[in-house]
C-alpha cells in the first residue's frame, strides 16, 4: 500500500512539473480556479444538490476572470517578464 502511494505521488509530481515546464506557471495556476466550479457541478450531479442562481453567477464570474487572466479570448497576448 505504501509503495503504491509513493509511486502515485512520484508520478503526480513528475506530471506536474512537466506541465509546468510546457504550459508555464500562469496557465498551470488557472486550473485551481476550476475547483469550485467542478465541486458545484459534481455536487449537483452526484449528490442531488440544487443549483441556485448564485451558483451560476459565481461560475460566470470565474469564467470571466479566467478569460481575463488568460487573455486569448480578448485578443491580447500575455508575455512573461524575466
Amino acid at each position: 500500500m505504501a509503495g503504491l502511494a509513493v509511486l502515485s505521488t512520484a508520478v503526480a509530481y513528475v506530471l506536474y512539473f512537466k506541465i509546468l515546464e510546457s504550459a508555464g506557471t500562469t496557465n498551470l495556476l488557472l486550473v485551481t480556479l476550476l475547483v469550485p466550479v467542478s465541486a458545484i457541478l459534481l455536487g449537483s450531479l452526484l449528490l442531488n444538490e440544487t443549483l441556485e442562481a448564485v451558483h451560476f453567477v459565481g461560475m460566470a464570474l470565474i469564467a470571466l476572470g479566467l478569460s481575463a487572466i488568460d487573455g486569448r479570448l480578448w485578443g491580447r497576448r500575455v508575455t512573461a517578464k524575466a
